[in-house]
């Protein structure tokens, strides 16, 4: 199937579309495209997306690349293009709080950036998610930078100044802000791929492109480089194809019923 570009997708299809899902890793929403029925594919600058419908629902996925800024561009690429109703979001997260295990799902109650909260997620939502997915209601709170040690998560998790669950990512923030300027409601949700007693195992900012991003060709040739980090290398992988199967499942029993 060849993948258009934003600009050849028709005005039928797009109206077609009720839910928007982004990521930032095409690795944290693959397994929700193998569970559609894909009607085109496109991309667009970084942003690769598709759309096509979930039991009946019309839903477009995309993944914006990682950071911040890219995160920013992409949701607003897509949501400029599609008149969507709501919007998802969905990746992996760092546990702050020491009580989350790898593999928690978590739904945003709350989410901070720099200290400040940005708008908050629809209450109906984070409701229903709580109760038909199991969800922990959480503080997602979003940073420019990776926190890859644990005295990171430690000081992170310290500066709250509220002992309740939270969790770090990049990205949610951005999407947030970008549903927020369409008055969309929206839902975030993330699953722990490393706890809060744990380091990663690189220092991932430092394995950055220019716009963010990390460098997965930095990231490939400092494994070449250390050998003993390939194990845990391959763990984390294990570990973000494990939450990105549970989110795939949230997001089909959130969109299998009458959502809010």
């Amino acid at each position: 199937m060849r993948s258009a570009t934003l600009a050849e997708m028709s005005s039928e299809a797009c109206a077609m579309v009720e839910v928007a899902v982004l990521a930032a890793l095409h690795r944290e929403i693959a397994p929700l495209e193998a569970r559609m029925t894909v009607s085109q594919r496109f991309r667009s600058g970084n942003l690769r997306a598709c759309a096509g419908r979930l039991d009946g629902v019309g839903v477009v996925t995309a993944c914006t690349g990682d950071g911040v800024d890219n995160a920013a561009r992409g949701a607003q690429a897509l949501l400029d293009r599609y008149p969507v109703r709501r919007v998802i979001v969905v990746g992996i997260a760092g546990g702050l709080s020491p009580a989350l295990s790898t593999g928690r799902l978590l739904v945003a109650r709350a989410v901070l950036e720099d200290g400040r909260s940005v708008p908050a997620p629809d209450a109906r939502w984070v409701e229903r998610a709580r109760r038909d997915t199991g969800a922990t209601p959480a503080l997602f709170v979003s940073r420019r930078d990776i926190l890859c040690t644990v005295r990171a998560k430690a000081d992170a998790y310290a500066s709250l100044h509220d002992g309740g669950v939270a969790a770090v990512d990049l990205e949610t923030a951005a999407f947030a802000r970008a549903a927020a300027q369409r008055r969309l409601p929206y839902l975030a949700l993330r699953a722990i791929s490393d706890t809060a007693e744990e380091s990663l195992p690189l220092d991932f900012n430092a394995l950055r492109d220019h716009t963010g991003a990390v460098d997965t060709r930095l990231v490939a040739l400092r494994a070449l480089r250390r050998p003993r980090l390939l194990p845990s290398l391959w763990d984390w992988r294990r570990r973000v194809a494990l939450c990105s199967e549970s989110l795939a499942q949230a997001v089909q029993t959130l969109l299998a019923g009458d959502y809010p």
